[in-house]
């Protein structure tokens, strides 16, 4: 998988500079240097969509693979850029971000074990604002009408955000048939036996590509890793086991019959099971989006009429 990705980058990078020789040839014909023209900045504006993943507790990373699809979520997004000279643009970003885990999506047995017995699940929506600097190792036209048909770049910010985690109640009616309950803020409930803060930072970063599908539109896709500098995305931290300060029904659910989130039966009930693995370090999530761009036009600039 991981191997992939990076094939598909060098495949992009590849693409994107044998269209730039191009652009270069057809200005060498026209006995017009394409570099020697001064750069006019522009500013475009982008609508986007897709889904995310996190890595934490309840999603370590060594199992991240096994249960990817079934963690996977959405995010959607608006962002500004201005596009400040042939390698470097500036960007502005909104995003609503969901994120999920569950300890019943892994098996009941094997390496996991312990967090399939633990049973606790967590769902969080973040509202992120980020900013971020381009770096188009390709370049771009002098002006908007010439920009490449295929343009790659890379990007490092720094996003602040708020969240809260949920989880699910489970009700059983005096049957043996469950119902989803609604759900409940976990930072309430004194999990940790800490009043962890609902408000903090991540540091965003990634690469993607845009291709021009008009005179002012491109089509792009965006590939975006943020590492948190909490561990209370999912509520839970690498050392609740050994947390004593907190009662809370949530912090341990490995005594219900079943899964709150997903209502499966986890009858026969075992007490004998290996610890959960856990995630050391900072949570962190990461996103895809497939991009809708709309490039603004500049005011054309008309000498003074003669008096």
């Amino acid at each position: 998988m991981i191997r992939s990705v990076y094939l598909f980058i060098v495949f992009i990078f590849f693409a994107a500079y044998s269209a730039e020789a191009q652009f270069w040839f057809l200005g060498q014909k026209a006995k017009e240097r394409y570099e020697g023209m001064p750069f006019k900045p522009h500013s475009s504006v982008s609508f986007g969509a897709g889904s995310s993943n996190y890595i934490g507790d309840l999603v370590p990373a060594a199992g991240l693979f096994s249960v990817a699809a079934q963690t996977m979520r959405w995010n959607v997004g608006l962002q500004y850029t201005r596009h400040l000279s042939r390698h470097f643009s500036g960007n502005i970003q909104v995003s609503y971000i969901r994120i999920a885990g569950d300890d019943n999506y892994f098996s009941s047995t094997g390496a996991f074990e312990g967090n399939y017995y633990r049973n606790l699940h967590v769902r969080n929506d973040l509202k992120e604002l980020s900013v971020s600097a381009v770096y188009e190792p390709m370049g771009n036209a002098e002006n908007l009408a010439k920009r490449p048909l295929l343009s790659p770049y890379l990007y490092l910010g720094v996003a602040g955000f708020t969240h809260n985690p949920v989880a699910r109640q489970i009700i059983l009616p005096g049957t043996t048939t469950p119902t989803l309950g609604s759900w409940v803020d976990l930072q309430a409930q004194n999990t940790e036996g800490a009043d962890y803060s609902l408000v903090n930072l991540s540091i965003p970063f990634g690469f993607g590509f845009r291709y021009k599908i008009g005179a002012q539109v491109d089509l792009g896709f965006d590939f975006g890793y943020r590492v948190s500098l909490t561990d209370y995305l999912d509520d839970v931290s690498d050392s609740r086991s050994t947390v004593l300060a907190s009662t809370s029904f949530f912090t341990s659910r490995n005594g219900e019959a079943f899964a709150a989130n997903t209502l499966v039966n986890r009858i026969p009930l075992t007490t004998t099971f290996t610890a959960p693995i856990y995630s050391t370090g900072p949570d962190q999530y990461f996103t895809t989006q497939i991009r809708l761009i709309y490039h603004i036009k500049n005011k054309i600039d008309c000498p003074p009429l003669p008096n």
